[in-house]
């Protein structure tokens, strides 16, 4: 299966099209949902387009995995831009999976979307421990929440084999991707959003008001339209096209066979591979892309790659021998990808009425709510985030 969930229409989804709004947004994944929630909390008239279930697509290809929130290690970060801009966008990142936290459970959705912000585990193996410690070093110097754990205390937690020490985020973990987004555009109707699903947007037009979204089920008249979508992005801007990189992913959901003794959200290979435990007890997991870029970069279809899921499998059995893994259910997913690894939020280059919000390199759950603000903050000339810059397309011209 390409899929992990089949997904029920959202409630008053199914209506017609307006004729005119002021926001139309493209795309109902993490990061449209989150789009459309800040708008319709900040009284902008607002309407989510997805051509096929809100929740679904790359969104529901994630495992969930929240930590480490930025895929370019800390120490490498702040090599490369010091340590202020690493810093502020770890900053950033801490606060948006803070407010999305507490938004769903507001919502009471907290329990729908497996909301688990009991920290996130960073885990080191051989080959791996002089980065992970590094970066752990450079978090804990700069005043991030984070708490080391030595290889006796991992073993005594995981009873895995192969760690060799790690750290904990506080206040990071894990959540139901799908369910998330499904949650944020729930509540966003109840404050005024408006959402309609199996509706392809396929072109934007130019006009004299704005901009003309042509879709299969009639035009909608925008004056802003936000795009929030990943390997399809280059349909509406050759930007997109060429900056978001599209890379296939590999997922699994399994039953495990024994008593798994951790919980909560872990990563290693920093954040390549992936895996929690689902409240339900099933075994969520991801990763070992790493061991065949030649069949994931550049790939625009999901499709499950047998050796890589074998890899992916076959690491987890040998790393928690007295567990065994049953009722294996595999997945593939497309992720937008950006040359610095950081989204692209913001207007694109010769348009101010035309937003973006993508290309999150694999980490669109813990970036996406706080990049939703961005959007915005932007539409409604409000001051956004002192790390908005950071994301701004522009940033590629």
């Amino acid at each position: 299966m390409h899929t992990p969930i089949t997904l029920e229409a959202l409630p008053g989804s199914d209506g017609g099209l307006p004729d005119a709004v002021d926001v139309v947004v493209v795309g109902g994944g993490i990061a449209g949902a989150s789009a459309l929630w800040h708008l319709a909390a900040a009284g902008v008239d607002a309407l989510l387009l997805e051509r096929g279930r809100v929740g679904g697509g790359a969104t529901a290809a994630a495992v969930g995995i929240l930590s480490p929130p930025v895929r370019q290690p800390y120490h490498e970060m702040a090599h490369h831009r010091g340590a202020e801009t690493a810093a502020r966008i770890w900053r950033f990142a801490l606060d948006s999976v803070a407010a999305l936290g507490t938004t769903l459970v507001e919502a009471g959705a907290g329990d729908a979307a497996e909301l688990d912000l009991s920290g996130g585990t960073v885990l080191a193996e051989s080959h791996s421990e002089h980065e992970v410690r590094a970066s752990f070093e450079g978090l804990r110097q700069a005043g991030f929440p984070v708490r080391w754990m030595e290889a006796s205390e991992v073993r005594a937690e995981l009873r895995g084999r192969g760690f060799v020490g790690g750290f904990v985020v506080e206040g990071l973990g894990s959540i139901h991707p799908g369910a998330t987004a499904r949650a944020l555009v729930k509540d966003a109707v109840k404050r005024g959003g408006a959402v309609r699903e199996g509706v392809a947007v396929n072109a934007v037009e130019g006009s004299a008001d704005g901009h003309l979204c042509r879709t299969d089920g009639g035009d909608v008249q925008a004056r802003m339209v936000v795009y929030a979508t990943h390997t399809d992005s280059r349909r509406f801007s050759a930007l997109l096209g060429d900056e978001i990189v599209p890379v296939r992913g590999q997922a699994l959901s399994a039953r495990i066979v024994g008593d798994p003794p951790f919980h909560g959200a872990y990563a290693t290979h920093w954040k390549l591979n992936v895996w929690r435990v689902t409240p339900d007890g099933r075994l969520a997991m991801s990763g070992w892309r790493h061991d065949a870029w030649d069949r994931a970069y550049w790939r625009t279809r999901p499709q499950v790659d047998p050796q890589l899921q074998d890899d992916l499998e076959a690491w987890f059995t040998e790393a928690f021998p007295e567990l065994r893994l049953t009722d294996v259910s595999r997945w593939s997913g497309i992720f937008g990808w950006t040359a610095d690894f950081l989204p692209m939020v913001g207007p694109l280059p010769g348009s101010t009425s035309e937003l973006v919000i993508s290309g999150f390199s694999g980490g669109g759950l813990p970036f996406a709510f706080g990049c939703g603000e961005v959007v915005a903050a932007i539409v409604t000339g409000a001051e956004p985030s002192p790390a908005a810059g950071l994301f701004n397309p522009r940033r590629f011209v």
